[in-house]
């Protein structure tokens, strides 16, 4: 790939993109005097999407006249790839500078409303372009740190302080999602709701601390027995958990809830009032195609049906409800 990389140790990235050779020559060699910076140089905009695609750079230097696409057209062009990112709302912000020939305030300001975020003249100075450059990594630094806390935040915010899987908020928005994508791609959707046995005789017996503890082994169990990406678990609350299984029909939920039942069972963690002397979980199955017509909140109340039934047949098993399964 011709005059692409000016390789350096690197912290962060400057892409220049213009398309005369001798003035990329020039620019990269007055920001290779910056230290822990990596220049990345293209002088076509198909190349330079590709490079911004690849390379996230953290900075963009931009001359306005480009062959085939102009650099307003091309700043568009990257602030809409910016935003189709399935992370858009913590997308980082990549500062574009504008370099220009022509000093004219209607190109600055077409410039800006494109997504532009200053303008440098040519011939450019070189005390100015390192002032800038220099201003906008730091500015662009701190706008990513503000990005990994949201990021952050937000997985605190779904996440179970105790057991540190996934929380009741995250299970109710991945049900919503989950249901109008099924329900888009005609796919069966299925839960799986499950409760600790005889859970409060076990904190009465062996305290609250081994309870939490108790919570976290069978948390941990029961999310290393799906072995899909796109299935879940969540803590509900309490001592009840739930699975969310997407494209899983009935019979393949009831074998995950199975394989969970006899992961929590195998953990021989003792319980005097439980059964057979250890514990163990209940597990109510439901499952179904979405429907229009329907609300996700349906299949939860089926599958805490079937975890009823399961309690009332003697606990450590699995129960399908075949009244929400029947209008599959």
């Amino acid at each position: 790939m011709p005059d692409r990389l000016h390789a350096r140790a690197s912290h962060a990235t400057v892409l220049v993109i213009d398309p005369s050779l001798a003035d990329r020559a020039q620019i990269c060699e007055c920001l290779n005097q910056l230290p822990d910076i990596k220049v990345i140089a293209a002088g076509e905009a198909e190349l330079a999407l590709q490079i911004v695609r690849e390379a996230r750079p953290s900075m963009i230097l931009l001359d306005s006249a480009q062959k085939g696409i102009d650099g307003i057209s091309l700043t568009r062009s990257i602030r809409s790839w910016e935003q189709a990112g399935s992370n858009a709302a913590y997308a980082p912000w990549t500062p574009i500078v504008f370099l220009s020939s022509v000093n004219d305030e209607n190109l600055l300001a077409q410039g800006i409303l494109a997504g532009g975020d200053d303008f440098i003249c040519k011939p450019v100075s070189e005390v100015v372009l390192l002032a800038k450059v220099r201003a906008m990594l730091r500015i662009a630094a701190r706008q990513r740190e503000i990005c990994d806390v949201h990021r952050q935040l937000k997985d605190i915010a779904t996440l179970d302080s105790l057991t540190g899987i996934p929380n009741r908020r995250y299970f109710d928005d991945t049900l919503a999602a989950e249901w109008k994508r099924c329900l888009r791609t005609e796919t069966p959707l299925s839960i799986v709701l499950s409760d600790v046995d005889f859970f409060k005789q076990f904190n009465d017996i062996y305290g609250h601390q081994a309870g939490d503890a108790c919570l976290k082994a069978v948390a941990s169990t029961l999310s290393e027995s799906l072995f899909r990406v796109e299935d879940s678990v969540a803590r509900y609350g309490g001592e009840e958990f739930v699975a969310i299984l997407p494209g899983t029909d009935a019979s393949g939920a009831y074998a995950v809830a199975e394989r969970m039942r006899q992961s929590a069972r195998e953990l021989c963690i003792p319980h005097e009032r439980g059964i057979g002397g250890q514990l163990s979980c209940s597990f109510g199955v439901a499952s179904t195609h979405p429907r229009a017509d329907k609300a996700p909140q349906q299949l939860l109340r089926f599958a805490d049906a079937g975890l009823y039934a399961a309690k009332r047949a003697g606990r450590n098993r699995v129960e399908i409800n075949s009244d929400v399964v029947g209008c599959n």
